[in-house]
């Protein structure tokens, strides 16, 4: 089975009870921070897919680690998929829980890149637009990009909206090129 089949099938597993125990919020919470983590600290991540450190040890890590601040249900969860030898695949659940969490309460990312910084009153409305076009909440991703000289470009899912300068001289020169071509 691949990867991908494998860590959705977990992740949607731990949805269902997450579900039933009417604690997906905290759960979803913990998979956030759980991922945060791997994400800066790859000591883990490769502690998580060495066949060399044993499952007992694995878990007593991530439990040493997350116990603490975690629901019972996520470190249960964790000590399940370590037992069954399916350690490798955390970081890949998580992403998959993340993707399932965000389809169920029809929330999306939309990654915005501006020429340069922009107030939180433009971000707001940046966010409603997008809210209001595809009727789902949104999770803003900014960045700055001096090369796009001004305007924005939203990337979201598989859609691109290049409202850039920089798009538009593009888009501009093709035109040129093309009617020269064509004469």
């Amino acid at each position: 089975m691949s990867e991908q089949r494998v860590s959705g099938r977990y992740a949607k597993s731990l949805i269902d009870l997450a579900i039933e125990k009417n604690i997906l919020e905290a759960t979803n919470a913990d998979i956030l921070a759980f991922r945060a983590a791997i994400a800066h600290t790859p000591a883990l991540v490769n502690m998580l897919k060495s066949p060399i450190v044993q499952g007992d040890k694995k878990f007593a890590v991530i439990n040493k680690i997350f116990a603490a601040s975690f629901n019972p249900l996520t470190i249960a969860f964790m000590e399940i998929v370590i037992r069954k030898k399916r350690e490798y695949y955390l970081p890949d659940i998580a992403i998959a829980f993340i993707a399932q969490y965000n389809e169920i309460n029809k929330i999306t990312t939309a990654n915005v890149k501006t020429a340069v910084a922009v107030s939180n009153e433009v971000i707001s409305e940046v966010r409603s637009f997008i809210e209001k076009q595809t009727g789902k909440k949104v999770n803003l991703e900014t960045s700055v990009d001096p090369e796009i000289i001004g305007g924005l470009i939203i990337q979201m899912e598989d859609k691109l909206y290049d409202a850039s300068i920089s798009g538009k001289l593009k888009k501009a020169k093709q035109e040129l090129l093309n009617t020269y071509i064509s004469k």
